[in-house]
């Protein structure tokens, strides 16, 4: 017999796209745009009612007619979250955990899923890149470890990947993040920074269902650092001599005059090295479908982005197939996935090159390098542009993986599993940085660069990671209320990777792309080689009696060669408890309907080092001198190693509440941890009078740190007329303290590399100190320009150079001397709160949603002010101390900061303020109805319009107020791309 009917939400408004399917069949159907459906059934058989956000409804055939009204469940408790080697319901949860669906994952147009994720869990800092293609930097819970790898663990569909697996944001279904360390603590050693678990799309029984979705986006950058044009720029250099020399001005000697016909340039290469309105294209294709006994999914996806900056962009092809096999008591379920990309590579310094080139210096034409000279220093410069505009970096990365997930159920309640996993990343990189001829017009005439200088760069690596797990869980239920389940693994890691560099001098021929092109002198070298392999074993114990008194503890004891013999095991203990206070009799559930709390605590371990720390290896090719003077060839040790390497642990405590409102229309959840580390793991870097060279460093456990912080996460869903909406809101604080430091110091400056590239040793910023945060800024602090004989006087018994407009820089302990123990701290670049919003509508056909997100209370060091200022370019320096312009707050420029200290790195002149708020999107779509796209053979027909970071409310002064860096220069921008805004079409289509 035909069965319909409609179904209807509480208020009588028809659902659309309800799913309908017999029970124990593959027999179904979806209602359309007014509610209504049909479908071929047999009396006595029961239909299942499904919908995002309602009850599931059961009816049993009685007649033809079956109308329906489906009661919203706004948060279903019964939900199943997936934890780690396992899944309980939300109600059963015990830690901090947050999930995340894919319709939030993929309102963000990205290659990257940490930048999907930006302001949607709580707790969960991310920093987007401003390189197509590159990984954002994501920190759970603020810094874990100091060893500058803070990378969360990711476990794709039960299988530890190593490092960022790079999945595309279209391929997830749905993400959980563990947060603390309870939860985390099941992964021993590798869940120290967090672990996200991801869950790829699978195919549900029933019939084939294919959807393509594609995108077109247009990009616009933000603008750039004021610069000085040629009349500014030569009354810059007038003055700069008036303040150094003290000449007339008639006595100037300007290098523009050596070239007269420069007046006439008014270069500006911005316009050059910058792309405007390029495009980045998305198209995703999905394939679902299966029996009951089998089913799949198959998902191809390409995504191409041309960059803002010259010489950058990405491209991604890639393709998953998932297939789950499930019959009586053998579970199935494999994976075959394989990415390939290509990353085009800016050079680091191309935006600062661009500023130090003078307005007056000729301009460049990418298509002719035919006639290049030029005088002075602006030779210099042109050398450095050229050099960046010229050089080619890609890389190209091929990535395989392949699982699979077996378990059997035993007996009652017995199941044994075993997860098996394959990585392969083969990554090949080819840099071209080719020679250009460039004359220095003194005279006579003279050759500038040098054609060594000049290369082809061939570098290859391959990594391999296997990874193999075997285990059992133990189900039973005592008495009808008591449950308990027992898990017990083992694991086994192993990862090894090689690499090699080949690379030839001498780029002279123009159209030379391979390595044989070039003339020069040659080298071959083998990259950092290592094999980490790491064991541990785990067992848990999960306690709830009628659902309402949960206990959950685990112990794992995990292995790792990154430590010597000695020291190579560590023990990770966790317990955690929750009570779910509106399962009580007492409890009245007419306003809270839902109230648990929880409490935790759990030790985990960190090796986030590079391998073989412990172990000195001994260098080949190395000359020394022998007695009778000559050279002779030899080997060496030239690293630092420490052989007493030890484990770096953190105990991290949590308080947690959950509510529920209103029948879980408003939802809250709220946390509180505190952290304690101790033996942190850190880079040490040593002076090159201890023998190793420039840079050389040294593992050491350097002291203990506290991190901690609280959570609130609160969700909200409603209904005004038609219009169904829901918002979402995360807002997370963390402080982080260094209590001790190894050695008898509380400070040690880290090496940032510098604010400013070409003088590291004048802009070194961030230090570890007791009592500020990792990595804080501490700077030479200022108080105005000497402008006043009295003020000269004073300052020439710290300074005796000083002159009237330099900078005052602050003699903090009063001992007449400027050096590092005048650094004050200034703050840091992590910020003190973050603040997510999400806001999703819908009415009849149409829908809109917008995400925001703001990072509040964190400081930036400009650094492209470092170098504008520093380098004698940026506009306001007209405005410098002059004799003729003495009430001028702008000290005077006397040379650049690698020679005078007016503007020097580590002071407070680059200090700004990066709290920012930011529109991340903006969305509206359209569907076609229900009835007109069936009539056309489809399911559906969507198209929207999205707008990607359209709006940036900030003071800072830079390009970007979302600066990375890693964590000893977190926060200092050297080399952050312009803001990209993104304007797109895009269409959704299934049948």
């Amino acid at each position: 017999m035909t069965v319909s009917g409609t179904v209807t939400e509480e208020d009588g408004i028809p659902l659309p796209g309800v799913s309908i399917l017999v029970k124990g069949t593959t027999r179904g159907s979806v209602t359309d745009f007014d509610g209504r459906y049909a479908l071929d059934a047999s009396k006595g058989e029961t239909l299942v009612f499904t919908y995002i956000g309602f009850q599931e409804h059961s009816a049993v055939i009685k007649n033809a007619t079956i109308d329906v009204e489906m009661k919203e469940s706004l948060v279903d408790l019964d939900e199943v979250v997936v934890i780690g080697y396992g899944a309980v319901k939300k109600k059963e949860v015990t830690g901090a955990v947050a999930t995340v669906d894919s319709e939030e994952i993929e309102s963000i147009l990205t290659p990257d899923l940490g930048t999907a994720l930006q302001g949607q869990v709580a707790g969960v800092n991310i920093v987007s890149s401003s390189e197509p293609g590159a990984d954002s930097e994501i920190l759970i819970r603020g810094i874990t470890s100091l060893s500058g790898d803070n990378t969360p663990l990711f476990v794709v569909d039960g299988i530890i990947q190593d490092g960022d697996p790079r999945i595309p944001p279209s391929d997830i279904e749905s993400l959980t993040v563990l947060k603390d360390a309870a939860s985390t603590a099941i992964y021993g050693v590798r869940g120290a920074t967090g672990v996200i678990l991801i869950t790829t799309k699978q195919g549900k029984p029933g019939t084939l269902e294919v959807s393509l979705n594609g995108s077109y986006a247009v990009q616009h950058r933000s603008a750039a650092v004021p610069l000085m044009n040629s009349v500014e720029q030569t009354y810059f250099d007038v003055v700069q001599s008036r303040n150094v020399n003290g000449s007339f001005d008639d006595q100037v000697s300007l290098q523009v005059l050596q070239q007269t016909n420069q007046f006439q340039n008014e270069t500006n290469l911005n316009d050059l090295i910058f792309n405007n309105n390029v495009p980045t294209q998305n198209y995703n294709i999905n394939i679902a479908g299966g029996t009951e006994d089998i089913t799949y999914n198959v998902a191809l996806g390409l995504f191409d982005q041309e960059g803002l900056q010259i010489n950058s962009g990405f491209n991604r092809f890639n393709v998953r197939a998932n297939t789950v096999y499930e019959k009586n008591k053998l579970r199935i379920q494999t994976s075959l996935a394989m990415n390939k990309e290509q990353r085009e590579i800016p050079q680091q310094m191309l935006l600062s090159q661009s500023i130090v080139y003078r307005p007056t210096q000729n301009g460049i034409n990418l298509d002719s390098f035919d006639d290049l000279s030029q005088g002075g220093d602006d030779v210099n410069r042109l050398g450095w542009v050229i050099e960046s505009l010229r050089t080619t970096n890609v890389l190209k990365t091929n990535r395989s993986n392949a699982s699979l997930n077996l378990s059997y159920k035993l007996f009652d309640g017995l199941t044994l599993t075993s997860n098996l996993g394959l990585t392969s990343i083969n990554e090949y990189g080819k840099i071209i940085s080719p020679y250009q001829e460039i004359y220095n017009n003194q005279t006579p005439p003279r050759l500038q660069s040098q054609p060594e200088d000049s290369y082809i760069e061939n570098r290859a690596r391959t990594t391999t990671n296997i990874l193999t797990e075997f285990g059992a869980t133990y189900e039973k239920t005592i008495a009808d209320d008591h449950n308990v389940t027992f898990t017990l693994f083992g694991t086994g890691e192993k990862n090894q990777s090689e690499a090699f560099t080949g690379r030839r001098n001498g780029a002279t021929n123009p159209e030379g792309e391979v390595i044989n092109s070039a003339t020069g002198t040659q080298s071959a070298t083998s990259g950092f080689d290592y094999t980490t392999t790491r064991i541990g074993i785990m067992g848990r114990v999960q306690y709830n009696y009628k659902g309402k008194y949960i206990l959950s503890s685990s112990i794992r004891r995990d292995g790792s060669s990154k430590f010597p013999g000695f020291n190579h095991w560590g023990t990770f203990p966790s317990i955690a408890l929750a009570w779910n206070v509106s399962d009580e009799e007492f409890w009245n559930k007419n306003v809270v309907n839902n109230l648990r709390l929880r409490a935790s605590q759990g030790t985990v371990g960190v090796d986030r080092i590079p391998d073989y720390q412990f172990a000195a290896g001994i260098v080949q090719d190395v000359n020394y001198a022998a007695a009778n003077g000559s050279l002779k060839l030899g080997a060496t040790q030239q690293d630092f190693v420490n052989r007493v390497l030890q484990w770096e642990s953190t105990v991290q405590r949590n308080v947690g509440i959950d509510m529920g409102f209103l029948q879980n229309k408003i939802t809250l959840s709220a946390e509180y941890y505190h952290a304690d580390k101790t033996d942190m793991l850190f880079p040490v870097f040593i002076p090159p009078s201890a023998g190793g060279g420039n840079n050389a460093s040294v593992i050491l456990n350097v002291g203990n740190m506290t991190n901690s912080g609280a959570e609130l996460a609160i969700g909200y869903r409603g209904k005004i007329g038609k219009v169904n909406f829901r918002m979402n809101g995360t807002f997370a604080t963390n402080q982080n303290e260094i209590t001790k430091i190894n050695g008898g110091t509380d400070f040690l400056l880290t090496n940032d590399f510098g604010l400013v590239g070409r003088a590291p040793q004048q802009s070194r910023v961030t230090a570890l100190a007791v009592g500020h945060e990792v990595a804080s800024f501490f700077l030479w602090r200022t108080d105005g320009i000497i402008d006043t004989e009295e003020k000269l006087a004073e300052y020439q018994k710290i300074d005796n150079n000083a002159r009237m407009g330099d900078t005052r820089f602050i003699d903090q302990n009063g001992d007449g001397v400027l050096d590092v123990n005048d650094r004050v701290y200034s703050g840091s670049g992590m910020p003190d709160y973050e603040i997510g919003y999400t806001f999703n509508a819908n009415w009849k056909s149409f829908d809109f949603s917008m995400n925001w997100y703001a990072a509040l209370g964190q400081e930036i060091m400009n650094g492209f002010d470092a170098w504008a200022y520093g380098f004698g370019r940026h506009k306001d320096l007209i405005y410098q101390w002059s004799e003729n312009n003495p009430n001028s707050p702008i000290p005077a420029y006397r040379d650049d900061m690698r020679r005078h200290q007016n503007y020097l790195g580590y002071s407070d002149l680059w200090l700004e303020d990066g709290s920012y708020l930011r529109l991340r999107q903006v969305s509206l779509g359209y569907s076609i109805p229900k009835k007109t796209v069936e009539r056309w053979g489809f399911n559906r027909l969507r198209f929207y319009v999205r707008s990607q970071n359209p709006l940036t409310i900030t003071k800072y002064s830079g390009y970007n107020p979302e600066v990375g860096g890693g964590i000893a220069a977190r926060g200092l921008d050297k080399n952050t791309g312009p803001i990209s805004s993104s304007y797109m079409f895009g269409i959704n289509f299934n049948f």
